[in-house]
């Protein structure tokens, strides 16, 4: 199954970004290829893809899905945007941290298989250091999960980057005005249907409308009979996600449509594809508001980064017992 998932992202992946004069897909190259290209005018991007449940009528690689569209949508922008320029386009690292299930304090939840933050935090910055060490100056993170240490361990990895070889290494869903995107384009939903979603955080009618207009296949009918789970406010949302029979959603996905989806889509991945650019084009993105010191603030985000973090501790160090007790090799 392991090996059937990792081939189904990267079909999706394959499918979504096209490969032209400017798009390369780097697990197709050969060395001599790679060597090749001008690092000054080569962007990298890493897609990403938390296995995170979704509830039950969309798929649990919901995040993988999107980051692979909007990486194709990233891509072509930049093409279209950067003449001259190559897209380097790697296959996604479908890990991630906190699931959103944690929200309620459930850490174990169907669909979600995640890794420890700083086991993320780390995967990135060691991939940062090879593209580094390569003389890789351009590099955008496509990771469509918004959980805070996700987030936190990712923007670490950029800043490594940025100070450890003076390039930039952008996670483009960290920062507010690509998420902006996102929440402007559904204020074209009405009253009643913005009061029925609430304070939508996870899995609401905006996930359910962008999956419906770029995967239909994969959502189950019954959203449209889909019973609210939300709260006007994050206090009532987080106590939502409490109960012992929570769904895995929060929000109102019966109010979901193909149409919404495509607004919000191309309010989303156009605002990401004008930050890629803005950076490229000289914008430092150490100025651009991020969405962690936004999340950072809030009391309720507050004592979920603490329960993650202890987790993470936790199971550092429940591994690094059983290595202690692990007879030493013949």
């Amino acid at each position: 199954m392991r090996i059937l998932g990792c081939l189904l992202a990267l079909s999706l992946l394959a499918s979504a970004a096209p490969v032209g004069a400017q798009i390369r897909n780097v697990a197709e190259m050969n060395t001599t290829q790679i060597r090749a290209l001008d690092r000054a005018k080569t962007v990298v991007l890493l897609p990403g893809g938390m296995m995170e449940e979704h509830g039950p009528y969309l798929p649990a690689f919901t995040d993988g899905i999107l980051s692979a569209r909007l990486t194709s949508a990233i891509a072509n922008g930049v093409a279209a945007g950067k003449p001259g320029w190559t897209v380097l386009v790697f296959p996604p690292v479908s890990v991630g941290a906190s699931g959103s299930n944690e929200i309620g304090g459930q850490f174990r939840f169907p669909g979600t298989y995640a890794v420890r933050p700083s086991t993320l935090r780390a995967i990135y910055m060691d991939l940062a250091t090879e593209l580094g060490e390569q003389g890789f100056r351009w590099i955008m993170v496509v990771h469509v999960h918004g959980s805070p240490l996700h987030i936190g361990a990712l923007d670490d990895a950029g800043d490594f980057f940025q100070d450890t070889y003076g390039g930039r290494m952008v996670n483009l869903w960290g920062l507010l005005p690509v998420l902006g995107g996102w929440g402007s384009a559904m204020s074209v939903m009405t009253e009643q249907q913005k009061s029925d979603d609430g304070v939508s955080l996870h899995g609401g009618a905006d996930e359910h409308s962008m999956m419906l207009y770029l995967a239909p296949n994969l959502v189950s009918p019954g959203y449209r009979t889909a019973p609210n789970v939300s709260g006007a406010n994050y206090a009532e949302s987080f106590a939502v996600a409490q109960r012992p029979n929570w769904p895995g959603y929060i929000g109102a996905p019966k109010h979901a449509s193909a149409a919404l989806g495509k607004h919000i889509w191309d309010g989303f991945s156009a605002a990401a594809v004008t930050t890629t650019l803005d950076i490229l084009n000289g914008t430092d993105p150490t100025t651009i508001p991020r969405y962690l010191s936004f999340l950072v603030k809030n009391p309720l985000y507050q004592g979920w980064i603490q329960s993650a973090r202890t987790l993470d501790s936790t199971q550092a160090e429940r591994q690094r017992a059983w290595r202690a007790r692990r007879p030493p090799a013949p």
